[in-house]
Parts: structure tokens; sequence; C-alpha cells
């Protein structure tokens, strides 16, 4: 008899990536980096060179360590692929016997996987005078989780989309249809009202099955998770920098959401903060001609998490 149980997969709440998480985890309308794959695959269609990328974390008092790998690749200009992989990892557990005050008897390990395969592709629209660009993208991904000599798979979809709006040329092609504010392109083409993104992503859709080799062929389930957000980005030519303010809210925290916030200054130095479920998130990162390396801090109740991360841009 097969038993099934919700709450599977629990370590793909993990939240992947040190600038996503320096933003409180609000990323779904930001994705812009290879973390892309986890939080909006939708994000590989704006990335046009080929990235990679790693980040470790410590969790829980040294008891477990996170990583993500991952690689994106444009294969034209409308797609990107990317291939990523997800670890958390337990290991040295002591294993005692069924009787009590006994000492250990050996130890085991605790190896959670998921492997994910995406693609993401832009496209430019016009609807209505006004131009949007398009981004649709998902993932399958395939789990695979060892628990002493028991092993599970399961196989998940993700799906999302992404849409950018460049105010100025918004406000141009509106403007340029009504011949009484003919100036006004001119005012607003020399300006930069910045970039508003519109994302909304399904994780686990349908939701996803987790078997167990056990003799009772133990079905762990994670559920769908939907989710909704919007970011800006504004530059401000005077300091050279650029301010982004992201907001994402989804099935799973509905009532607190995730807020993120980042400053860039010349593409160099970026400062962020946010709050995830209430509890603040701060972090930092480094551009060096193809590297970026990034930090990020947030509080948990089992102890606070630093997360260390990079990548690089090939070409």
């Amino acid at each position: 008899m097969a038993t099934a149980e919700e709450y599977g997969g629990e370590f793909l709440n993990l939240p992947v990536g040190a600038k996503a998480m320096g933003m409180g985890g609000a990323f779904g309308p930001v994705a812009d980096d290879a973390s892309a794959l986890y939080w909006n695959p939708a994000g590989l269609g704006r990335l046009k060179t080929p990235e990679i990328m790693l980040t470790h974390t410590v969790l829980f008092a040294n008891l477990a360590s996170h990583d993500y790998l991952a690689l994106v690749w444009p294969m034209n200009r409308k797609i990107t692929v990317g291939a990523g992989w997800i670890r958390l990892g337990v290991d040295d557990i002591p294993r005692f016997s069924y009787t009590v005050g006994t000492p250990p008897v050996g130890s085991f390990g605790d190896n959670e996987n998921a492997f994910f395969f995406s693609a993401g592709a832009s496209f430019d629209k016009i609807t209505l005078g006004k131009p949007w660009k398009i981004y649709p993208g998902g993932s399958i991904k395939f789990i695979y989780n060892k628990l002493d000599d028991r092993q599970a798979t399961g196989l998940g979809v993700d799906a999302g989309i992404l849409i950018d709006i460049d105010l100025a040329e918004w406000f141009i092609r509106r403007a340029e249809s009504r011949p009484l504010v003919g100036m006004l392109p001119v005012a607003i083409e020399n300006s930069n009202l910045g970039l508003f993104s519109l994302s909304a992503v399904a994780q686990d859709v349908g939701g996803t099955s987790i078997a167990w080799n056990t003799v009772k062929k133990h079905n762990d389930v994670r559920p769908a998770i939907y989710k909704m957000g919007l970011a800006y980005r504004q530059p401000v030519n005077i300091f050279r920098s650029t301010v982004t303010i992201a907001w994402e809210g989804s099935t799973e925290d509905y009532q607190k959401g995730r807020l993120g916030t980042e400053l860039k200054y010349r593409n160099i130095l970026a400062f962020r903060a946010g709050r995830e479920q209430s509890q603040p998130t701060f972090g930092a990162g480094l551009s060096i001609w193809r590297f970026n390396v990034d930090y990020a801090h947030n509080s948990h109740d089992l102890g606070n998490t630093h997360r260390v991360g990079g990548s690089y841009k090939m070409k």
C-alpha cells in the first residue's frame, strides 16, 4: 500500500543565490542572474551572456550544508537554456540501536538533491501602441534524495513569466500619438524613467510527488506554490547608481510576502537589504571584470545564516 504526505521536498524551500537572499528573496521579478533557474526560469530570457554560479551556505550551527551550482547558456538572441543543481547535506548523523542508553553504533547521512533543466525566451511586443518585453520560461526538475540506505525520486515542473516595461519608451510612444505634446518625447528621451517589471511564477505545477523505495511505498507530495511580484529599477545618473525595489507574494506566505532593495554603484559595488517572512536580510556584492562575489545574511530561529556566492560571465 502506498501512503502520501504533504510537505515533501522541504529543502527546496531554502533559497539559493546570495544576491537574491540579500534582497529578502523578492527575486521573482528581478531574476537577472543564474539563480533564475530556481526563482523564475523566465529570467533566463534576460541573460545574453554565458554564466556559471556557485553558492555555499552552512546552516543550523554547522549541522548542514546547502549548495547551488548553475550554468546558463544563450542559444541565440531569443532563447537561453540552463542547468542547475541544489544539494542539502547532513553528514555523520549518529546511529543508535533500539536499546535505550547505549552509545551510537556508527553514523549515516541525509542528502537531498534537485537537478534543474530550464529554458527562457525573450520577445518584443507592442500592444495598443505600447512596447513590452515578454519573457516566458520553464524548468523540469529531477529530485533525488538518499537517507541512509533509503532512496526517493521525483519529477517536478516550474513555469514563469516576466514583463518588462521601459517607462521612457512607453511615454514616448504615448506622446507621439498626441500632437499637442510633441515636445514631450524630447524631454523624456533625455531622461530615464526606469524599468518596471511584473512576474508570475508557478512552482511544482500540479504538485510534485517524491516516491521512496520503502516497503510501504511512501510518497511525499510537494504542493504547488504560486507567486506574483513587481520590481522597479531607477538609474540615478548623478550618482552613477541604480536603485532597485522589489516585492513578491506567494500562496505559501501571502500574509507576509518578501521585500527587497538594492543600491548598485557604477556596476561595481552593491548594497542590499530586505525582509523575508518578517526576518531582516542584508547583503553586499562586488563586480570586477567578469566576476561577481556576493554575500548575504539573514536571521533564523535556529541561528543566523551567512551565504557566500560567486559567478563568472564567460564573454
